[in-house]
Parts: C-alpha cells; sequence; structure tokens
C-alpha cells in the first residue's frame, strides 16, 4: 500500500496521528525535492506555507489544516514547520548549485501576510507561521541560512561593517548551541557535526601550517588565517601551545592538577588549590589579581559553589559542576537577558590572550565541559547576532581567540607544545 493509500485510509476511517499528518507532509516535500528544481519547490513551499493557499492536493493541505487545529498546535506547529523546512534545506545544504534555495526559504517566513484572511484555515496556518520566526527553532535556521549563504566576494563589505551574524562560519565551536534545538533529530545532528568537522579541519590545517612556519622561521608564504594581527596572532599560539610555568604548558600543567585532584581529601581542599591554579597565569602578570576585586570575587565564589559537599571527596559530578557554573560565573549568567560584565572587564583588563587562557585552563582540567563553555560563547554571539562587528570588537577578538586556543589544544592538527 502506497503513502497516499496509507493517508486515505486513516483520513476516511480513523484519527490520524500527528506524527502520521506530519510524515505525510515531509513525504510531500520530500518527492518534490527528488523531482522539482529548487526555485519550482520554494513556490510549491511558499504557496502552502506562507501563503497558506487551498492546495491542489487535497490531502496535503487537510493534513496542514488538521495539525494547524490541533490542541496544543500553537506549541507542537514550529516543530512540523521546522522538519518541513529541513527537509528541503538539508539536502539543498550539500549541493552547491542549490546553495542559494537555503536562504530564499528561510526569508519567505518574513514575507507571511499580515491582513487577515476571509478564509478561516488560510489565517490559522498564517498566525503559526508568525508565530514561528518567533522560536529558538527560526532562529537556529536563519543562523544556519547564515552558514551555507556565500555571497559573491565583490558584494562583501568590510568586516566591520558586518552584522555578527554573517560571522558564524569562521567559529565551527559555536556551530552547535546555535544550530541545533532540542527538537533537532539525528539528521541534522548529522548534518551540523560534519559542517563543523570540515570547518576545524580547514581552519585547523591553515592555523597549523602557519604555526610551523612561524616556529622556522621561514618567510611568510602562509597567510595568517585569523583576523588577528600577526603580532597578535604570534602571542596567542606561543601562550596556548608555548610554556607558560617553567618548563611547563597549559596541557601539562592541567594533567598535573588532574592527577593531584585524584588525591585530595576533600572539595573544600580542592577548591583552594583550584583558586591557585586558575590565578596563577594572572598573578605571574601582574600579582595584583591575587587579591584584587577579581581574584577576591573568584576565591568567594568558589568557596560558596556545593558548599554543602566541601567535606566530601571529589567526584566527577562535584568536578563537572563547579567548572560549568564557574564558566557562568568568569562567561555569561543567563540567556534570556544574558550577565557578562565580568568577561568585559577581564577581557578590558588582562587582554584577550590572558582572558583566553584561563577559560583554557578549565577545560583542559575538565574536559567534558569544553561543550559548555562552547555553548557560554554561542550565549554571547547570539545576543549580539544583530550588531555590526564593529560595535563590538571585543567580541569578534573573543571568538577569533577561543578558536585558536580551541583548535590547538583539542583539535588533531600537528601542533607542537614546546
Amino acid at each position: 500500500m502506497s503513502n497516499m493509500d496509507s493517508y486515505e485510509s486513516w483520513s476516511s476511517h480513523q484519527a490520524a496521528s500527528a506524527s502520521e499528518l506530519e510524515n505525510h507532509l515531509y513525504l510531500y516535500l520530500k518527492q518534490c525535492r527528488q523531482q522539482e528544481s529548487a526555485d519550482h519547490v520554494l513556490r510549491r513551499f511558499q504557496d502552502l506555507f506562507i501563503q497558506a493557499n487551498p492546495h491542489p492536493e487535497s490531502l496535503v493541505w487537510e493534513a496542514l489544516v488538521e495539525l494547524a487545529h490541533r490542541p496544543h498546535s500553537e506549541r507542537e506547529f514550529k516543530y512540523t514547520l521546522n522538519r518541513c523546512s529541513y527537509t528541503l534545506i538539508n539536502p539543498w545544504s550539500t549541493e552547491p548549485k542549490n546553495h542559494w534555495a537555503v536562504p530564499a526559504l528561510v526569508q519567505m517566513f518574513e514575507t507571511i501576510p499580515e491582513a487577515p484572511d476571509q478564509e478561516t484555515e488560510t489565517q490559522r496556518v498564517r498566525e503559526l507561521g508568525r508565530l514561528f520566526t518567533t522560536t529558538d527553532q527560526y532562529a537556529a535556521l536563519r543562523r544556519f541560512a547564515n552558514l551555507i549563504d556565500a555571497p559573491a566576494p565583490e558584494m562583501v563589505p568590510p568586516l566591520a561593517d558586518q552584522p555578527v551574524a554573517k560571522q558564524l562560519k569562521r567559529y565551527p565551536f559555536l556551530y552547535d548551541s546555535s544550530l541545533l534545538t532540542k527538537d533537532s533529530d539525528q539528521h541534522q545532528k548529522a548534518q551540523v557535526g560534519k559542517l563543523r568537522q570540515d570547518a576545524e579541519a580547514t581552519l585547523g590545517v591553515k592555523l597549523a601550517r602557519y604555526c610551523h612556519q612561524q616556529k622556522q622561521g621561514a618567510t611568510c608564504h602562509i597567510p595568517n588565517p585569523t583576523r588577528l594581527s600577526e603580532t597578535e596572532l604570534n602571542q596567542a599560539l606561543a601562550y596556548y601551545t608555548g610554556k607558560v610555568e617553567g618548563s611547563r604548558s597549559h596541557r601539562d600543567l592541567a594533567q598535573m592538577f588532574q592527577t593531584y585532584s585524584k588525591t585530595v581529601r576533600s572539595f573544600r581542599d580542592f577548591k583552594e588549590e583550584f583558586l591557585e591554579y586558575l590565578l596563577s597565569p594572572l598573578a605571574d602578570a601582574d600579582p595584583k589579581y591575587v587579591n584584587n576585586h577579581f581574584g577576591r570575587a573568584l576565591r568567594q565564589f568558589l568557596r560558596d559553589t556545593l558548599s554543602d559537599f566541601d567535606g566530601q571527596r571529589l567526584t566527577n559530578f562535584i568536578i563537572i559542576t563547579t567548572c560549568q557554573k564557574l564558566l557562568n560565573f568568569l562567561v555569561v549568567q543567563g540567556r534570556q537577558q544574558p550577565v557578562f560584565r565580568r568577561f568585559w572587564q577581564l577581557l578590558k583588563e588582562t587582554g584577550h590572550t590572558l582572558t583566553v587562557g584561563l577559560l583554557l585552563r578549565i577545560v583542559l582540567f575538565c574536559g567534558p565541559v569544553k561543550p559548555w563553555l562552547e555553548n557560554r560563547m554561542t550565549v554571547l554571539f547570539n545576543y549580539h547576532e544583530s550588531r555590526m562587528c564593529k560595535e563590538v570588537p571585543w567580541l569578534m577578538d573573543a571568538l577569533e581567540h577561543v578558536n585558536v586556543a580551541l583548535l590547538t589544544n583539542f583539535g588533531k592538527f600537528g601542533y607542537s607544545f614546546t
């Protein structure tokens, strides 16, 4: 029995489940994409979901209208629209000739007619479509389109005059938290994972070659692959991969502290040693950080963190939770109205290299919180994505430094820690 026959069966004899209705829409869009050109499919998508005109294939229209009128549709319909969109743009994003269609589809949702329509079904679908544009799902969809969209070089303005949102492609560590939502399926996760892996490999290899060239003292044939100045990049590479305390790198010190943490008697003792581990690079640069406002605030924060566990031995739960809370404290609290003044102030006072080095020490010591650092940086990126780059230069430089720190310490691109 075909899918169409199956639809007719349940539409005639019993109430269809939401998943059956949705699958009918996904199958219809998949068949259109396989059989028609992208511009033709876009016209079909606009007619069905944007204009919400009754569809010539009545079963498709009936499925859409039924979903729009189901209980809880104001909460659930966004997932349907999201999946319908990805049914088309995921395959298009892997086909260079159809890349243009990805932003074209996403932008359609900005053109849903505002005027009331005499057809209640049309009005309802349009209302839910407009509601979709206010969701996390649509925000992630828009970022995905920015990632795929590649305007001609002559059309690209100087960096300072570009919106932050257009810079996502440069920072693969932001992809997971920017492009995935709680309803992302395994296919979408795999797609984003592949995009991230490819972007990291491209930038990581360029950075490794540049780093090797600098250490060899060769004349510059390999260009600086970042937006940092050559001096800033060389200082960052030396700090993130070189020796920072005697003959030890950040990676060496993190491994030593991991070994120590397995022998510490209590969480209270660990926190005191952890404070010294975190502050030592700042104190080496300027002794005031041992007891200035930031140093005192960090000490008090750690003492207050999970204080009910102070007398206990360390566990993975305690370490991971402490490090997550610490990243909230150092980078950004909250999501809808993020508080990041401490991070901004630290960048201003100590510079980007030392500040990001502090974050690097945390994730080198506790690898499971690396995704949480990426998430915290994503919160900052998403909050500022409508701003122009020239308005937030501190953020753009921070993203560049985090890119370099993570690629050199967690990528497998042949960096030498000497």
